[in-house]
């Protein structure tokens, strides 16, 4: 199932998201693939909130979302999936899910983080995690929104 964005982003949805790439985009469907989040009904009432009602939202733990993108359940949608943090989307890799460009789209200042770029913020296991991707033949976007032009990362993450 080809998906239309995978974003890590530590906000998950909001105006970036929904603003811009959800409009870009026009996604049937948003993924939110987060544990805690997954298992917490005040916050996936308070991130629906923020999205248009013709677009559904799918809040999935690490293993539900494997699952369902392992057995395509989405593959007659347009579906954006995201991530809060690098060792989020690689549990999922690490599980079989195949993907062939990650977007790096907003990792912020955090206590050990070094700045990449203005929005991205890597620790240095992010960068491991992200150098795997990279040998693995992912490709590495860093773009916050869909009117700035896309950054492959890949050489910046090794």
């Amino acid at each position: 199932m080809p998906l239309s964005l995978v974003r890590i982003d530590d906000r998950l949805i909001h105006g970036q998201v929904v603003l811009g790439w959800a409009r870009m985009i026009e996604p049937d469907r948003i993924i939110v693939a987060n544990d805690r989040i997954a298992s917490n009904p005040r916050e996936r009432k308070i991130y629906s909130l923020g999205v248009p009602s013709d677009i559904k939202v799918s809040f999935l733990t690490l293993d539900e979302t494997t699952l369902e993108l392992l057995n395509n359940l989405y593959q007659s949608e347009s579906v954006i999936v995201l991530f809060e943090s690098v060792r989020d989307i690689s549990a999922i890799i690490d599980k079989g899910v195949q993907l062939e460009t990650i977007n790096v789209g907003g990792l912020h200042y955090r206590e050990g983080a070094e700045e990449l770029l203005p929005y991205v913020f890597l620790t240095e296991e992010d960068r491991m995690f992200l150098s795997e991707f990279v040998k693995k033949g992912i490709t590495l976007l860093a773009q916050d929104i869909p009117g700035n032009a896309a950054k492959v990362i890949n050489s910046m993450v090794v």
